[in-house]
């Protein structure tokens, strides 16, 4: 395949994206989608979008006010509420909906896309990895209107990147940084340059990335310990600094407004709807039985199955595609197996995380990969399917 034709594929893939948006914000197909573009359900989403609208409302009037939820996505829709003059989340998620939708999607596909040339070293399973970022949605509304028709409107909709929440920027800051960590990487180990600009720069995206969402923290530690690893101590610390003055104004923030640098918080909306400084949300949230009594979710009687099933899957995939990923790139199977092993296991142990499935969008672009590469290792699509 040549690059202009893959480029051609690629901007089919985002034309796609905008027609099938476009046709979904207008009820098709039929999932109670309203004029407003807004769902007809309010349990699960409405307090976390308030929490973040009010805070973000706050930063967009220059009155920083206290709140437990993360600076970096409130800023991110602060321009919204800005330019909008919006005084609730209706005045200010269509042009969200239009930018988040259409250009941050797309943004991401394009990381997918180029992120899955280095997995696969082919541009046509590159391509079909988008594709399948493009219609996943559509067959997880199928999937669930077979297991578990009642939520199956909502586990759609939150895929569709319609919610002011901060899942969708997470995923392509995620994939930003895996992006520049793969360059990266394959420098530390062809060259015996400088490295520190990268370093610096690598910081940075990474402690934007947990500005957005904390449980990405855990990319700039990876990502530090992996370059001390390497026996880069110099190049490890400048990405480590990076990231710390990167992530900086959020522990000022927290500083300030209650009187520590790092907290949790459960965004349950009091009377004033502020979300209150409690340290209550892992605790509350996260149980090893987790990791099973979720799919009571799917089935009350027959979870354990539905346990098995998944994680077996899951253990599979995850073998397979280290495999394959042995033949095509095997100095970036740290990073990528990181990357699919702490999504999987952090999120499936937080209670009601497959109630929305929201939570693992960070998986989704690792976990098409690897279904992929493990499919190929399976049926034995092996030397002239790797190269073109």
């Amino acid at each position: 395949m040549s690059k202009k034709t893959f480029i051609w594929a690629v901007i089919a893939l985002i034309c796609v994206r905008i027609l099938l948006l476009a046709l979904f914000l207008n009820n098709i197909p039929s999932t109670d989608i309203q004029s407003n573009w807004r769902p007809v359900f309010h349990g699960t989403y409405q307090p976390d979008e308030i929490v973040f609208f009010n805070l973000a409302k706050s930063l967009a009037d220059f009155k920083p006010a206290p709140s437990i939820v993360y600076i970096g996505h409130a800023i991110f829709l602060a321009p919204f509420i800005y330019f909008t003059g919006a005084t609730n989340i209706e005045m200010a998620i269509k042009p969200l909906i239009l930018v988040q939708g259409i250009l941050v999607w797309s943004l991401a596909l394009i990381l997918l896309v180029i992120i899955g040339l280095y997995f696969f070293k082919n541009k046509k399973l590159a391509l079909f990895g988008g594709f399948i970022f493009l219609i996943y949605p559509y067959l997880l509304y199928g999937l669930y209107k077979l297991i578990n028709p009642k939520t199956a409107i909502a586990a759609f909709h939150y895929q569709m990147w319609i919610f002011m929440l901060s899942d969708y920027l997470s995923l392509f800051f995620i994939l930003l940084t895996m992006w520049l960590s793969i360059k990266f990487i394959k420098r530390l180990k062809t060259e015996n340059g400088n490295l520190y600009r990268s370093a610096i720069i690598l910081g940075a995206i990474a402690g934007i990335t947990a500005l957005v969402r904390p449980p990405n923290l855990v990319i700039p530690a990876f990502l530090f310990f992996f370059v001390l690893y390497s026996k880069k101590i110099k190049t490890a610390f400048l990405l480590g600094i990076s990231s710390f003055f990167t992530y900086l104004p959020q522990l000022i923030y927290n500083t300030h407004f209650f009187g520590r640098p790092w907290l949790f918080g459960n965004p349950i909306l009091n009377a004033g709807a502020t979300a209150g400084a409690t340290e209550s949300f892992v605790q509350k949230n996260w149980a090893f039985s987790n990791y099973w009594l979720n799919f009571s979710y799917f089935s009350p009687n027959h979870y354990l199955l539905f346990f098995f099933a998944a994680f077996s899957f899951m253990f599979i995939i995850l073998f397979a595609g280290l495999r394959y990923l042995r033949k095509t790139n095997p100095h970036l199977i740290p990073l990528f197996a990181f990357w699919f092993l702490f999504y999987w296991l952090f999120y499936a142990s937080f209670g009601g995380s497959l109630s929305q499935l929201r939570y693992f969008l960070p998986l989704i672009p690792a976990l098409i990969y690897f279904a992929l590469a493990g499919a190929l290792y399976f049926f034995d699509c092996k030397k002239d399917n790797v190269h073109e």
